[in-house]
């Protein structure tokens, strides 16, 4: 048997192609609703072998009564269009998650509402990540 002398290079190269890939990573944000009492701010989107995990710190500027929602709004593989909500309604923040499956868009918009449907005074949808960029 003969055994052959490895380089540190090749060494090298082989543990970087055994290694787990590191995910990808974007930043989004801030969107704030039209009256300005709601935003969602420090978006980061981190790639996975599901899909992406989708995160944000939503605020709302008010105290009692009312809420700040940020809705997103996706895209699918298959071409279905996906609605995901969350909200706050307490002064102060809030983070929020989403986990998707491999899509093809993202977009986000910050409302205003009550504790059980948004009433209004929304942003625009804003790209928060695209296929290809």
């Amino acid at each position: 048997m003969r055994i052959f002398p490895v380089t540190g290079a090749v060494l090298a190269a082989l543990l970087v192609a055994a290694s787990p890939a590191a995910a990808d990573t974007w930043h989004w944000g801030p969107v704030k609703s039209a009256d300005g009492k709601g935003r969602v701010t420090n978006g980061k989107i981190v790639s996975t072998a599901t899909g992406l995990k989708i995160t944000g710190r939503l605020h709302d500027a008010t105290a009692g009564g009312s809420c700040s929602w940020v809705r997103f709004r996706y895209l699918t593989e298959s071409g279905k269009t996906v609605y995901k909500s969350y909200k706050t309604c307490k002064a102060g923040w809030s983070t929020v998650t989403l986990r998707t499956g491999h899509v093809l868009s993202v977009e986000a918009r910050v409302c205003r509402g009550t504790a059980t449907a948004v009433t209004g005074r929304c942003s625009a949808y804003e790209g928060v990540w695209a296929q290809g960029g």
